[in-house]
């Protein structure tokens, strides 16, 4: 079993989700009537890679890591997402089958419309395919960005690299600046998604720590400093 339950979508729950800004309240309401809200515990699927793709989803509450199977058996983590995160936007494109596996990694709400569904709104909204366009256009500039510090960056640089993008999307701001995310990734995990050894990722995550650049509350989060963590992009 995958989902713990399913409920229909409150229009006002959409508030904050990037995907619905400066979009209509007209169509938030008809979005909303077609969206189904389902509630995952931690470390449940979402789907499956190979799966077809019938529906388009967004993360309404948690934290989802997608990842795909390597051929020699081992998951390679692609990205983790929270609040507002999309998932399957290419399948919703293309009509392929789930590309990658996305799973929980906290406890979770998913919201999903099916694809017929989503595509025939974007046809009668036009501020909803505006939107759909401007996701796309940010997900393009995240993959140059991946790109860029794989091809550019050193192992310390991308693992830095990937705590900034982390914190700043998904984290909040603390009485002097700093930024503080929950960052549910094991060191493994994290290099996987920044290419590098998990070896890499704790020497790595131990300079900073010493450093002032990070360190991590008694309740398990992540607290970063922006400023010092700018300066060992180059490192």
């Amino acid at each position: 079993m995958r989902r713990c339950g399913e409920v229909a979508c409150d229009p006002q729950a959409l508030a904050g989700i990037p995907l619905f800004t400066g979009v209509s309240a007209a169509t938030v309401q008809a979005v909303a009537a077609a969206v189904t809200v389902r509630h995952y515990r931690r470390n449940m699927f979402v789907f499956a890679e190979g799966e077809a793709a019938e529906s388009f989803h967004f993360v309404m509450d948690g934290r989802v890591r997608v990842f795909r199977d390597t051929p020699g058996g081992h998951e390679q983590t692609l990205q983790v997402l929270g609040r507002g995160g999309l998932l399957a936007v290419v399948c919703f494109i293309e009509g392929q089958p789930y590309p990658a596996s996305a799973q929980t990694v906290l406890d979770s709400s998913i919201a999903s419309i099916r694809n017929g569904d989503l595509a025939r709104m974007a046809q009668e909204h036009g501020d909803l395919a505006w939107t759909l366009l401007r996701q796309l256009a940010t997900r393009l500039l995240w993959a140059q960005g991946r790109i860029y510090d794989l091809a550019l960056r050193s192992a310390t640089g991308r693992v830095v690299s990937a705590l900034l993008q982390f914190a700043r999307e998904q984290g909040g701001k603390d009485e002097r600046g700093r930024l503080t995310v929950d960052l549910p990734l094991t060191h493994r995990e994290l290099g996987q998604l920044t290419g590098v050894s998990r070896e890499t990722v704790t020497r790595t995550l131990g300079q900073l720590r010493d450093t002032g650049a990070v360190h991590w509350t008694e309740g398990g989060q992540l607290v970063v400093d922006p400023d010092k963590l700018d300066e060992w992009l180059h490192v």
